[in-house]
């Protein structure tokens, strides 16, 4: 999948020349590889290519690197690349340099020169992406034909075999302003505080205990590829805020692994906004007093005062979600002068599950739930060039949610240190529920060109384009707030600024396209989607 995107993230275009180096970074302290976190939605961190040093986000859901800016003593090998993201697309030729990452060097490390960059955040020298996904999802390792065109992570496991085939991914979560109007200014440090680090061959200090958690077998669909660090869901395996296991049937037929009613879960660290069935979202959101389903923007909105406590279960193991990574504060309703929320979880849309073309997923588990949980992978024999003696690849999951220092951080954030979720309306009855449309859904169908690959349909390129016309709304609040440091404006005209949905997505190893123009800021219809051409079976 891809890299990023979402509520004052990145899918659409940010320009770093505009305000650089004034993120609200949070660094690790645990040696290793430090992560810097933007607002919750998009993870940083450093390399160096030919000696010069990148600022490159992380992304489980693609397999390449690529950067902006000028490599000393790189090589052109004169093959040119094309990636295409759900929201974006990069094009360049294909170079070699010396890689450092994670104190790892790597000679000659293949990566694409981007000198064309769409509609993506990282479009000023000294930023990129590096993907972290398995390798048959490389569109360089498959231009290139030969193992000289292995991503960096294979390269590495390839060059040091005594290091363990495993990478781990540990994000933090920022601090919130208080809501009290005399403290608006200030941060309230947060209780379930976490620094953000990766690293390569090793577990973080402290975290030991991820390697004692059940293995979650990596998933390969039905034709034998394997792009996605996919794995089962628990049947019912999502408890919801009433406390009770929520019903769930995966939208896949013909599954080779797993029953009906387990989800296929991928984790990708480029969604800041994590993807689940329109009917599992309604029953996270559609039960609160005031909530109620934005068809403009396709998200839920939620009263920021609201506590809502879930969980996911793998393998028999709960793993809570922190209840500041159930809503995202949005900016004050111009009317009532209350903050809003939006919920993190968003619905993915029905005929984009129901199409094969999209991929074996059901749900993807991006930044918001990967706050909640040290993600501990495995490559095994997703390595490029592994033979059959060596181990299946696997994920493990370590949850770093303490239910008691949450709630107090819910209630210190969201409820000024005032707890009163004791008092909190009940949730409404399920005939009561609101519900999400199934208007954007249906919006999207597209039956004039149905012998087109998905990926080249009109429909498909307009929904991953349609963000394009917020960046300036993005800009614009984000320097806002991060200059400031300060959550809210206690004016009542103050609007709330819209997110974009979905990710940067690499669709394709190739594809040539212009860029479409979305529509005005409120016109999108667009909750998610992105091709997935690895599938279980349909």
């Amino acid at each position: 999948m891809g890299a990023v995107i979402v509520f004052y993230t990145l899918r659409y275009k940010f320009h770093w020349t505009h305000f650089p180096l004034i993120y609200n970074f949070v660094y690790s302290s645990n040696g290793s590889t430090s992560l810097e976190d933007l607002l919750d939605t998009i993870y940083f961190c450093n390399l160096t290519l030919g000696g010069a040093p990148f600022e490159v986000s992380i992304d489980t859901g693609s397999a390449d690197l690529w950067i902006v800016g000028t490599v000393p003593a790189a090589h052109n090998t004169s093959v040119h690349a094309n990636l295409t993201y759900g929201q974006g697309s990069v094009a360049g030729f294909i170079n070699t340099a010396a890689l450092v990452f994670d104190n790892f060097e790597i000679a000659d490390q293949a990566y694409i020169h981007a000198d064309s960059v769409i509609q993506m955040i990282q479009d000023v020298p000294g930023t990129g992406l590096i993907g972290l996904g398995p390798s048959k999802g490389s569109a360089i390792l498959g231009l290139l034909n030969s193992s000289a065109g292995d991503p960096p992570l294979d390269r590495i496991f390839k060059q040091n075999t005594s290091t363990p085939n495993i990478l781990t991914i540990l994000l933090s979560r920022n601090e919130e302003n208080s809501t009290l109007p005399e403290m608006s200014n200030q941060l309230v440090p947060l209780l379930e505080d976490q620094p953000g680090q990766i690293t390569i061959g090793e577990v973080i200090g402290g975290y030991e205990e991820v390697a004692e958690q059940p293995k979650l077998p990596a998933l390969v669909d039905g034709s034998g590829l394997n792009q996605h660090w996919m794995t089962l869901l628990d049947s019912n395996g999502i408890i919801g805020p009433d406390g009770n296991r929520i019903n769930t049937t995966s939208s896949k037929s013909n599954l080779t692994q797993g029953k009906s009613d387990q989800l296929r879960v991928v984790f990708d660290s480029g969604f800041s906004f994590p993807q689940v069935p329109a009917d599992i979202a309604d029953d996270f959101y559609g039960r609160v007093p005031g909530a109620f389903f934005n068809e403009t923007i396709a998200y839920w909105q939620v009263p920021c005062s609201y506590e809502l406590n879930v969980s996911f279960i793998f393998a028999s193991v709960e793993y809570p979600i922190h209840p500041l990574d159930m809503t995202a504060f949005n900016g004050v309703d111009e009317t009532t002068g209350e903050d809003v929320c939006l919920g993190w979880f968003q619905p993915i849309a029905d005929n984009i599950l129901s199409d094969p073309n999209f991929g074996s997923f059901d749900v993807i588990l991006g930044a918001a739930f990967l706050r909640n949980a040290y993600l501990l992978i495995n490559f095994g024999d997703f390595v490029d060039g592994s033979n059959s003696s060596v181990a299946d690849p696997f994920i493990q999951l370590f949850s770093t949610v303490n239910r008691t220092a949450a709630h107090l951080d819910f209630v210190n954030v969201r409820l000024g240190g005032k707890d009163t979720t004791s008092m909190q309306d009940p949730l409404l009855s399920v005939s009561e529920a609101q519900s999400s449309s199934s208007n954007l859904a249906d919006a999207l169908s597209d039956s004039s060109d149905n012998d087109e690959p998905v990926y080249k349909k009109t429909w498909f390129i307009v929904v991953v384009s349609i963000a394009g016309a917020i960046v300036l709304a993005a800009i614009g609040w984000s320097i806002y707030s991060l200059t400031r440091r300060s959550r809210r404006s206690n004016v009542r005209s103050e609007s709330a600024f819209i997110p974009p949905m979905g990710s940067y997505k690499p669709l394709v190893m190739k594809e040539d396209g212009d860029s479409i123009v979305g529509p005005a800021v409120g016109q999108y219809s667009h909750r998610s989607g992105f091709r997935d051409p690895y599938t279980d079976e349909p």
